[in-house]
């Protein structure tokens, strides 16, 4: 089943049109003309889409929240950040079919009553940035953006908001606080930005990718979307698969679908590259928790789950790889993105980049054996934001499956398997 990827071959960003032919604006039209703002946001909490940038969060009571809050002005912002390495679902959205998502950000700011809305992009997404810009300016011009948008008395700006292309401007206090023009750090909540957000007004901030749902749910109705999936996790999801398969890239399939099928599946992954054998995988991205060969029949979805979802990036790694060079990279993407705002995060995430480039080295120090417990319980535990506790993540499955491999047979250290 596709939704987001069905027309992608169809569709030539750069010209409305072919997506005008596809369908496209109208689920926008059928909004401003056949529904209330209530309407359209019953309709997408009976969807059960949940939100995709990772935390899955329902998309409809994200709505609900902001419309219900009392305020002269509110502001709706896709978010287009995407700064994890591995990690370009939503690049790949903007690039194939931009309009999939200007529509879902029309339909959101109408159902919130917000008539200014912001496309949040990462300032490394040189073509994306050239591709909305011109998407943006051809939706104008047709009246689907803008004042009186398709002759009706609703008016919708929306405007391109380029950020630095740091990974904390992803967590959505961060990313308003960079609009703003203030340093990109989260703030503390409560207050969520859909009571006080952008400028202190209600505000909702939704990923690429879940707004690439909306003119589908609109257009066809929640029933046909909520069948999609699993029944606790409706719809598909864009799965990116990098490594040792066979086939990478993005894939859609269905929320439900186990590792094992994903990775293995002809249809997907279509398994290993020849002569590798399958070590572990990585799902979530970088801050993502690694699975063995006997825990690929995990369900891949939203909700309380051991190995959570996240952004739907899966690495899949082979025995030829280096578990030290991973430590490494890993620390290493952290300590840089840490925005500095808590003291844990700050110190926390730069003590495990040194001690990863001395694992890394073979010149581990006594101290640190000691240490490294302490440091990851520090950032699972006490950061600002979870930043830290997705710096901890990969690292504390990695000393708990492979520490054979991390430390020499003679080290005495011990991990803790809680």
């Amino acid at each position: 089943m596709q939704i987001i990827t069905k027309n992608w071959e169809k569709i030539n960003p750069l010209n409305i049109n072919t997506y005008i032919k596809q369908r496209g604006y109208e689920a926008i039209d059928k909004a401003i003309r056949k529904m209330s703002p209530s309407q359209i946001i019953a309709e997408i909490k009976k969807s059960g889409l949940q939100g995709r940038g990772g935390a899955g969060f329902s998309t409809g009571d994200k709505w609900e929240i902001s419309a219900k809050a009392k305020a002269d002005e509110k502001f709706f912002i896709c978010n287009l950040d995407e700064s994890e390495p591995g990690v370009y679902k939503d690049r790949t959205i903007a690039e194939k079919n931009p309009h999939q998502i200007i529509e879902g950000v029309l339909i959101g700011a109408y159902a919130i009553g917000a008539k200014k809305a912001f496309l949040f992009i990462n300032g490394h997404y040189k073509k994306q940035l050239e591709i909305l810009k011109i998407a943006l300016d051809q939706a104008r011009e047709k009246g689907f953006v803008g004042r009186g948008i398709m002759g009706s008395a609703i008016d919708i700006d929306i405007e391109i908001f380029v950020s630095a292309g740091a990974y904390i401007c992803g967590e959505e206090t961060a990313l308003i606080n960079t609009i703003e023009g203030k340093r990109s750090e989260p703030r503390l909540k409560p207050p969520y930005p859909t009571v006080a957000g952008l400028f202190g007004k209600p505000t909702v901030v939704n990923n690429a990718e879940t707004l690439a749902n909306i003119p589908y749910i609109i257009r066809r109705g929640s029933e046909i979307f909520s069948q999609i999936g699993s029944a606790a996790s409706p719809g598909t999801k864009l799965f990116l698969l990098e490594g040792a398969v066979k086939n990478r890239g993005v894939f859609e399939a269905p929320l439900g679908i186990t590792i094992e099928e994903l990775i293995f599946n002809s249809i997907y992954g279509g398994g290993m590259v020849s002569g590798k054998e399958f070590w572990f995988a990585q799902v979530g991205g970088a801050a993502g928790r690694l699975i063995s060969r006997g825990k690929l029949d995990q369900l891949l979805m939203y909700g309380k789950s051991e190995y959570p979802l996240g952004c739907g990036s899966i690495l899949v790694v082979d025995k030829s790889a280096d578990i030290k060079e991973f430590l490494l990279s890993w620390a290493g993407f952290f300590h840089r993105e840490s925005c500095g705002k808590c003291v844990p995060c700050r110190e926390g995430t730069f003590r495990l980049w040194e001690v990863a480039k001395r694992i890394k080295n073979g010149d581990l120090r006594e101290s640190d054996k000691d240490n490294i417990e302490d440091i990851l319980w520090t950032l699972s535990n006490t950061t600002f934001c979870p930043l830290g506790n997705f710096a901890a993540m990969a690292w504390g499955d990695a000393v708990k499956m492979f520490k054979k491999e991390i430390f020499s047979e003679k080290s005495e250290i011990q991990i803790s398997e809680s």
